[in-house]
């Protein structure tokens, strides 16, 4: 018996290190927008709310990451019943939600919106890409999703547009492919297709960002919150101001006076 998935982390690797320069205008766009005391806010849908999980609290994260998350799009781990798959699949194919959730938050000038989408196609990412590009056209709109897939891969929104045709329309738009094949699936066993790609080609990009944020912060002289690790002696005091630096970014997203 032969195993052969872990020979896709050469893919992934390689994929990630191609895009080294656009990550780096990325992460300087991050550091900004945190070193201006605001937000990196973060949208996705499916199983890419896992990135989103990596970024905005996880050992080694940064403040400043806001996540733009409705649970009907990322909840469908009860596989059935009424927040079953059947459901949530529905839900982020309809259009108008997203721009809805948008109008709960003050948007300062510069901060970046990051759009996560395995397949590049899904409509409610698209539409979360739209209504940001027409109510903020001048902040930063990033994606994260296949090139392959949202380049041939029929459109799924009725503007006609998959990701990458929005993200690369934008006045600042930068599009990070996640390094996933047609279809998702890399391995063949027999009449079976298995092992997808794109969480951990996405979860890569996210860690790699993440690295280069600290580092254009660090490289400016700005001290910064990075929450430690909670089950090494004792890091208490390290978490209180890391919360307590979100809760400011994140007050200051929910009422900002300077746009009232």
């Amino acid at each position: 018996m032969t195993l052969t998935f872990p020979n896709q982390l050469d893919r992934v690797r390689n994929n990630v290190l191609a895009q080294q320069d656009k990550l780096e205008r990325v992460a300087t766009i991050f550091a900004d927008a945190i070193a201006s005391g605001g937000l990196v806010h973060v949208y996705a849908n499916g199983h890419s709310r896992l990135s989103i999980e990596e970024q905005v609290i996880r050992m080694g994260a940064l403040t400043g990451f806001h996540p733009l998350m409705m649970t009907a799009h990322t909840t469908f781990t009860n596989v059935v019943g009424n927040d079953g798959i059947r459901t949530c699949q529905s839900v982020e194919k309809f259009e108008g939600l997203t721009p809805k959730m948008l109008e709960e938050f003050d948007i300062a000038p510069g901060e970046p919106l990051v759009v996560i989408t395995a397949t590049g196609t899904t409509a409610a990412a698209v539409d979360m890409a739209l209504a940001w590009q027409a109510k903020y056209p001048d902040n930063p709109l990033i994606g994260i999703a296949s090139d392959t897939q949202s380049r041939a891969a029929a459109t799924k929104h009725s503007s006609g547009k998959n990701l990458h045709h929005v993200v690369e329309d934008a006045k600042l738009g930068i599009f990070l492919d996640n390094g996933m094949p047609m279809g998702d699936v890399t391995t063949e066993v027999g009449p079976y297709k298995v092992c997808p790609l794109s969480s951990i080609g996405s979860l890569t990009l996210i860690q790699s960002l993440n690295e280069l944020t600290i580092r254009v912060l660090h490289e400016r002289g700005i001290e910064h919150h990075v929450l430690g690790n909670m089950h090494l002696k004792d890091t208490q005091s390290n978490y209180d101001a890391w919360v307590l630096d979100q809760r400011k970014r994140y007050a200051r997203a929910t009422y900002n006076p300077e746009l009232h």
